[in-house]
This record gives structure tokens, C-alpha cells and sequence, in this order.
């Protein structure tokens, strides 16, 4: 058997393994990615056909309303819907409504018509010689009536103030409303109907009419309302579709005509002058064509076609029920927009991890001289041993370890790596998730600070803006408040809603946890100030933060079920921090802690006392505080508000009822918005004309939040 140097046959099994695996892993990764681009692509086309569904909602909803309205409005009006001054209330409509082409209404006994159109800025003709309408014409008012003795077609050319710019008149007319599509399709219907799409009589161009009738009180047929709308409203609403660099969005209806393509130009043929709409399957956009051919009669299909040397992923799917049409949207998409981009880095990730594995391979020559040369050492050595020479030491001249010891150290990395996971620390609670060791449920008892922020007055502050608006204040809100407890050591709990739960001391150990709440509690109300003055140069209402803050012992831990868990901390502590925060509403302040965080730091911060209090909810008395700044911030201001209201509220704690008003009106005087001072007031009068029980404890008790 032919024997090979070691060197060599290292690199040749290094090759021999790691080509294959190389190409294996590029086709599996290709394969994997190329099916997330086609669920992409297909995910791509119904969002697609879900915004072509909802902007024909928005385009027809209003719409059929106004058919609705004016419906009603014509069975109450008809006498005097000749009338000019009827004619402003549809003018405003049309204006108000873009995707409206004319307002009219067909009259059942004699077809009189009143017609207010929209006239397209491209127009070439209109009217009964089809002429081109006046410069500073905008809108048209067609009247068929025999009012004057004699039957007569007007057409009163309207500028964009509704001012008479052309008026034409035809004794021969030929129109009868009651003979159009619109009005057929709603005469014997008591519900907006839609006429499907055919070629308006006015411009000649494709639409679609709105209609409804209008009845008496014994639903005897007055006439019929319509609303037309051009075709050219479903091409915007597909432009505003773009699935792909090169994919194409449409409607056909039941007929299998192309009525919806964002070019709506290019859909209408033109027979000798005759107007029609192009059939889809017949259309000069290859992609809609064979699309069309390729599915039939079939109503919701999902399949593949080629088109030159590209294939296109197709979805056909019927407009909702609620439309009352049966119209399809189609939607394609050049599969190589998605799975093209994917196949090209798939052949360089190939080529690429050839190169390295080439490269690596020379690397492996050279260095497994580092383990050929001691090998030949060893052989030596066992050649010795096998001899029974056995007085002198092996002599390796390497530091590489033996076999048996490299088999050793392999099998105690394995044992420190299985390990590893039992002593990582908490604060790494990402690390251990990811390294896939079990989370368990439960959790341990100690003391930790809870802070809850509320904002005052939100949901009325936010009612007049836009949905998207309040969440981009919420989101500039929220950032600063994260900013100012993370911080100051603060993990954020959860948010709920436009408040926010945060903890010190959990999950991270803090000792001075009450300190850098209380510091962190200010830095919010700091931050909270400065946004609002970005807020009011945006013209925008303020924000106004309240927070509460409690110290006691919780179980911090993991809460949920074994298949989603959430670290939180429970205990009544923590609904009691919640509770305090609702306090701010009671006293009109911003900045509220209990006795037990006012006590742990009451050297570092500044606070005026409220006394005892019992919040809703709970039945024992708790002392509550305003956190007012950092001790050494000796604001002249504050330090002689702070002693006003001292002298006040020791004298209500002494009971001399009759010198705590005095206190606290003249508190008041000075600082007549103080909500605090205002209540104890109100209850030191109380107490003036009766007097508490003796055994009275002082405790301010709240029945509401």
C-alpha cells in the first residue's frame, strides 16, 4: 500500500472535507433564503393587494355616502333641483372629493338631467359640438329640461369659483338617462349599486358610476343620483403599489378587461375613434397578458409564469364581497427581484469559502509541522521503548502535550463549558438565554425601590393629534425618561401604557438604591421640563410626569409560564408605589416618595412633609413627602416656601386648627396654585367648625385614585 507524507494527507483530508461541506452549506443556505424570498414575495404581493383593497375602500366609502346623502337630498328637493342655488352644494361636493368625476341626477318622468362634471385638465372636447371648453373653465352643469316649453340640453361652464364663464345650449337632445347603465342598475335596487365600468357619454372615456335611486314615501321611482368616478382614480391608487423593480399591479373585472393599471392611459383602445377598454389578456404589457391567459376563468389563483427570460411570481384574488363586483387584482413579480440578489451572493459566499479554504489548506501544511516534528520525536521514543530502553527520559523537544493529555484537556474544556452556565451572573441574563441554558420560574424576596411615572392629562392633550403623532411624542417621552433612570442605576421594568415601572436594586444589586432613585426621580423631572420646551417650540401641548416612590421588601423574579416568563417584582409594595403616584393628584404635585425612602436618604435630599396618609386601597397609614431637590441646592426660594409651609403644617400636626389656617392662607398668598396647601386648608376649617374625635391620628384618608 502506497504510504503518503502526513503533511500531505492532512491537506488532502482537510480539502476533501471542507470543499463539500462548503458547497453543502452554500446550497442549503441558498435553498433556505430562496424560499424566504419567494414567502417574502408572496407576502410582498398580499400587502400589495391589501393596499389595492383598502384605497378602493377609501376611494368609494365616501363616495357612496355622498350617493346616499344626495339620494335623500334629491327625493326631498326634486322641484327645485333646476334651481341654480342647488347647484352649490353639489359643486362643494365635487371639489371636496378628487377622485369624483360628476355628480347628476336622472329624473324618471320626462329624463330630465342635471349633471355636474369635473372637467379633466387634458380635455380636447366637450358639450354638444365637442369643442374645446374655455381656459378658465373648471367644472360643466349639463340640464336637460322642458321647463321653457321647449326641451333643452345646457351646458354652463363654471370657473374654479363657481363664476359662469360659457353657457351652450342643443334643442336636439338625444341623451335619456334613463337608458344608461348608472340608471338601469339602480331603478329596481334600494342600495347604492355599482354600474361597473363602461364609457362615459360626456368625455368618452372609461368610469365607473355610483348610483342609487330616489324614491317617495309609497317608493314610487323619482329618478336615480350617480356619481362617476374615471378609471384613472384605480390607476393612482396602483401606482402607489410597487412590489419589485419590475412588477406589475391591475384590475380586471368580470368581463376580463383591464380596468385598473397605473398607467391608465394605456388600457383604453381606440377603434376608430371609439373608446373601449383593452382586455387583459390581450394587453400589450407581456407580464399582465400571459397572466391573464395563464389563469383563466379561475377567480383566486396563485401560480408561475415566464415572460422572455424572467419568471413571475402571480397572485389573482377577488375583491371582497362587500364591493358588489366582481372584479380580480392581480399582482406579479419578477422572481429574480427577490431570489436573484439571493442567487448572486450565494455563487460569491462559494467562491469566496473556496478561496479561504485553499488558503487555509496551505496554512495547514505549514503548520502542522508543529505536530509532524514531535510525532517523529515520539516515534523515536517508542522505537527505544519497544527496545527496552528504558533509563533515559523521553526526550520531546516540542510544547505541544501528549495524546493521551491533549485527550484530557479536550474532555475538561468540554466539562468547563457544560459548566460554565451554572455561574453566570444575573446581570447577564441575556447571555444565558442565548447560550440555551433553562430559565427557571420563581424568584427571591428583597428590598428594592419602586418608582411609577404617570402623565397628567395625556389622553386629552392627545385627542386632537394624529395617531402617529402621539407616538412619536410618546416615543420622545419615553427616550428621556429611560435616559434619566438608566442613568441613575434604574432598570424599567415595563411600560403600561403612557406610564412606566421601574425598580433599583433588582436585578442588579444596588446599595444605595433609595439614593439613586431619588436622584433619578429629579433627572426626570428635569428631562420631562426640557422636552416640554422643545415641545412648546413645536407648538405642541406639555407633558406633565408625575412619579411615586416606595421602598419595602418584594419577590423579584421570573413571573409567566414555562413558555413565556417575565422578570418583574411583586408585593404589596409595589402597588403601594403605584398608589403613591396617583397621590400627585390629590396634592397637585409632581414629585412624591413615602417615609420609608424619605428616612434612607433625608441627609442628601430636600422634602416637605404631608404627614400620615392612607391611599386608596390600602387601610395603613403611610408618611408621604414631596421630593423637592438635593440638600445642598440652597435655593433661596425654596428654602422660604418650604419654612411657610413648616410652620403651617406643625401647627396642624399640633392641632391648633385656628393657627393652621392662618398658616396656610398666608402660605396660599404667596403661592396661591399650591394644591397641597388648598386641601389642608379646606380640612383645618373643617376641623375649626367640628372639631376631629380624639383619637383622631392625623392620617389624610382617600377613597379614589
Amino acid at each position: 500500500m502506497k504510504k503518503v507524507h502526513l503533511r500531505v494527507g492532512i491537506f488532502a483530508i482537510f480539502m476533501a472535507l471542507m470543499l463539500p461541506l462548503i458547497g453543502a452549506m452554500t446550497a442549503i443556505l441558498y435553498q433556505q433564503n430562496a424560499l424566504l424570498a419567494e414567502s417574502t414575495a408572496n407576502e410582498a404581493m398580499e400587502k400589495a393587494t391589501q393596499g389595492v383593497v383598502a384605497g378602493i375602500q377609501s376611494m368609494l366609502d365616501p363616495i357612496a355616502r355622498t350617493v346616499e346623502l344626495s339620494a335623500t337630498f334629491g327625493s326631498a328637493q326634486r322641484e327645485s333641483l333646476q334651481r341654480p342655488e342647488s347647484w352649490r352644494p353639489i359643486l362643494a361636493t365635487l371639489k371636496q372629493q378628487p377622485n369624483l368625476y360628476s355628480l347628476y341626477y336622472g329624473f324618471a318622468s320626462k329624463g330630465e338631467f342635471l349633471q355636474m362634471v369635473r372637467l379633466p385638465p387634458d380635455i380636447k372636447g366637450f358639450g354638444p359640438r365637442n369643442a374645446k371648453p374655455p381656459e378658465n373653465a373648471r367644472y360643466v352643469v349639463r340640464t336637460i329640461d322642458g321647463a321653457a316649453g321647449q326641451v333643452a340640453d345646457s351646458f354652463i361652464y363654471l370657473g374654479d369659483a363657481g363664476e359662469v364663464v360659457k353657457v351652450e345650449r342643443n334643442l336636439d337632445v338625444k341623451y335619456d338617462p334613463r337608458r344608461r347603465p348608472w340608471y338601469q342598475a339602480a331603478q329596481d335596487k334600494d342600495e347604492v349599486v355599482n354600474s361597473g365600468v363602461y364609457v362615459f357619454s360626456g368625455t368618452g372615456r372609461p368610469g365607473l358610476t355610483l348610483s342609487e335611486r330616489i324614491t317617495t314615501e309609497d317608493k314610487e321611482v323619482i329618478g336615480v343620483f350617480g356619481a362617476d368616478i374615471s378609471t384613472e382614480s384605480l390607476g393612482r391608487i396602483l401606482t402607489q403599489q410597487k412590489v419589485g423593480s419590475r412588477g406589475a399591479v391591475f384590475i380586471v373585472d368580470e368581463k376580463g378587461r383591464l380596468i385598473g393599471y397605473p398607467d391608465s392611459s394605456r388600457n383604453i383602445a381606440n377603434d376608430n375613434g371609439t373608446l373601449s377598454i383593452a382586455l387583459a389578456k390581450d394587453f400589450d404589457d407581456p407580464v399582465v397578458a400571459t397572466a391573464m391567459r395563464r389563469s383563466g376563468d379561475r377567480a383566486e389563483d396563485h401560480f408561475k409564469i415566464a415572460v422572455g427570460d424572467s419568471t413571475y411570481l402571480v397572485s389573482l384574488s377577488p375583491l371582497p364581497a362587500k364591493f358588489r363586483s366582481d372584479w380580480r387584482i392581480g399582482v406579479a413579480v419578477d422572481e429574480d427581484d427577490f431570489v436573484g440578489p439571493i442567487r448572486h451572493a450565494s455563487i460569491r459566499i462559494l467562491l469566496i469559502g473556496i478561496c479561504i479554504v485553499l488558503l487555509a489548506g496551505i496554512g495547514v501544511v505549514f503548520a502542522s509541522r508543529l505536530l509532524t516534528r514531535p510525532i517523529a520525536e515520539i516515534i523515536d521514543e517508542t522505537v527505544l521503548i519497544r527496545e527496552l530502553s528504558l533509563d533515559e527520559p523521553v526526550k520531546v523537544k516540542t510544547k505541544v502535550r501528549e495524546l493521551t493529555q491533549l485527550a484530557v484537556a479536550l474532555d475538561s474544556m468540554k466539562s468547563a463549558l457544560r459548566s460554565f452556565g451554572v455561574y453566570v451572573p444575573k446581570e447577564l441574563v441575556r447571555d444565558i438565554v442565548s447560550s440555551g441554558n433553562d430559565t427557571m420560574l420563581g424568584g427571591a424576596r428583597q428590598p428594592t425601590t419602586i418608582m411609577f411615572t404617570d402623565l397628567a392629562g395625556f389622553t386629552k392633550a392627545s385627542e386632537g393629534l394624529a395617531p402617529e403623532d402621539v407616538l412619536a411624542r410618546l416615543s420622545d417621552y419615553f427616550d428621556v425618561m429611560a435616559e434619566a433612570i438608566h442613568d441613575h442605576h434604574g432598570t424599567i421594568d415595563k411600560y403600561i401604557g403612557d406610564a412606566i415601572m421601574a425598580l433599583w436594586n433588582a436585578p442588579v444589586a444596588d446599595a444605595d438604591h433609595p439614593l439613586h432613585a431619588c436622584k433619578a426621580m429629579l433627572a426626570c423631572s428635569q428631562a420631562g421640563k426640557a422636552l416640554n420646551a422643545d415641545f412648546a417650540k413645536r407648538g405642541l401641548p406639555p407633558m406633565t410626569t408625575r412619579l411615586g416612590l416606595h421602598m419595602g421588601t418584594v419577590v423579584v423574579g421570573n413571573v409567566g409560564s414555562r413558555s413565556r416568563m417575565q422578570y418583574t417584582a411583586l408585593g404589596s409594595a409595589v402597588n403601594l408605589a403605584s398608589r403613591v403616584e396617583g397621590l400627585n393628584k390629590k396634592f397637585g404635585t409632581e414629585l412624591l416618595v413615602t417615609g420609608a425612602v424619605e428616612q434612607a436618604v433625608r441627609e442628601r435630599f430636600s422634602f416637605r412633609p404631608f404627614g400620615l396618609v392612607v391611599a386608596s386601597g390600602t387601610s395603613i397609614p403611610i408618611e408621604l413627602f414631596e421630593l423637592l431637590g438635593h440638600a445642598e441646592d440652597r435655593d433661596a426660594v425654596r428654602l422660604e416656601r418650604l419654612e411657610a409651609w413648616r410652620r403651617a403644617f406643625d401647627a396642624y400636626q399640633a392641632r391648633h386648627w385656628g393657627e393652621a389656617v392662618q398658616g396656610f392662607k398666608a402660605f396660599l398668598a404667596k403661592w396661591p396654585d399650591d394644591g397641597a396647601a388648598g386641601m389642608f386648608l379646606a380640612e383645618c376649617q373643617s376641623f375649626v367648625a367640628a372639631p376631629p374625635p380624639d383619637d383622631f391620628d392625623g392620617a389624610l384618608r382617600f377613597d379614589s385614585k
